[in-house]
């Protein structure tokens, strides 16, 4: 295995996860079940610890704090990751849903309402880190990773709903399922087969 494909083996030990945490979090609150909210922290959390290991970046130990993380990132990367700077007060937000995971009593700290309305700045934030990542893998893997899979691969739709559930009503990934199903199709079913 080369350095590059094992520091991509190690990022993927957060995507593969992180995929699912988001899917599970878009379960929840489109059925206004806001445990979900926990589960986006999670989402986001482990893809920009998988994007810190790409960008050769030490995670800090036992950190969940989306805000450290993400200011990890824009200290790595201030232009490619310029958007989390206008996400910050969103970011903050997931932070104190997250403090509901284990409560100390400490009520100040935490969120004081949660809505399913929060779905969509889940999704804009998730995919465009998902999109960071996705643009470290090289071209021919490109839309053969396990969230485009979930979204277009006839063995997983056969026997899921997750394309559905990671298509209904998401705003951040109507412009992209286009080009990524086209991607896939190319990578899914290559020429001269």
């Amino acid at each position: 295995m080369t350095p590059q494909e094992q520091v991509n083996s190690e990022a993927n030990k957060y995507v593969m996860p992180a995929v699912e945490d988001y899917l599970a979090t878009r379960c929840l609150l489109l059925n206004n079940i806001f445990v979900g909210l926990i589960l986006a922290h999670e989402a986001i959390e482990k893809i920009m610890k998988a994007l810190l290991v790409l960008e050769s970046v030490n995670i800090p130990k036992s950190c969940h704090d989306l805000n450290k993380l993400s200011k990890l990132l824009s200290d790595k990367n201030s232009t490619k990751y310029e958007f989390l700077k206008k996400e910050i007060k969103f970011i903050d937000r997931l932070d104190t849903h997250y403090a509901w995971r284990y409560y100390d009593g400490n009520i100040n700290k935490r969120s004081k309402t949660k809505s399913p309305t929060e779905l969509h700045p889940i999704d804009k934030l998730w995919i465009a880190l998902y999109e960071c990542y996705m643009n470290f893998l090289p071209e021919k893997w490109k839309f053969s990773n396990y969230l485009i899979a979930n979204l277009f691969a006839p063995e997983i739709q056969k026997h899921t709903t997750w394309s559905q559930l990671l298509s209904i009503n998401n705003r951040a990934l109507k412009n992209k399922t286009k080009n990524w199903k086209d991607g896939f199709d190319v990578w899914y079913r290559p020429s001269g087969k």
